[in-house]
């Protein structure tokens, strides 16, 4: 059981890397999107900036819960604390 065991969690492992190099893909063209004032829709900046803010503080909660946070991630807290204060994520999420 422990070799079957072993082979499940190598193989969810592999899903939450795929998983996570997917989202690396989408928010970096989403980056693109929205870096420059000129280009990109305005349309759905609410909503994509409502998203964006629910995403971080999953994936920052994950992160913090495996420890893998260090102070070489400090240049986020500011971004975190502004879409915190334009995108409230309701708690009870």
């Amino acid at each position: 059981m422990t070799i079957d065991k072993r082979k499940q969690v190598a193989d969810q492992c592999r899903v939450v890397a795929h998983l996570a190099k997917a989202i690396h893909e989408v928010y970096s063209d989403k980056t693109s999107m929205f870096a420059s004032e000129d280009t990109g829709p305005n349309d759905i900046v609410d909503l994509v900036g409502k998203w964006s803010a629910a995403h971080m503080e999953q994936l920052g909660e994950i992160l913090n819960g495996m420890d893998a946070v260090d102070g070489s991630d400090d240049w986020v807290n500011p971004i975190f604390r502004k879409a915190q204060k334009l995108w409230p994520v309701d708690p009870s999420r």
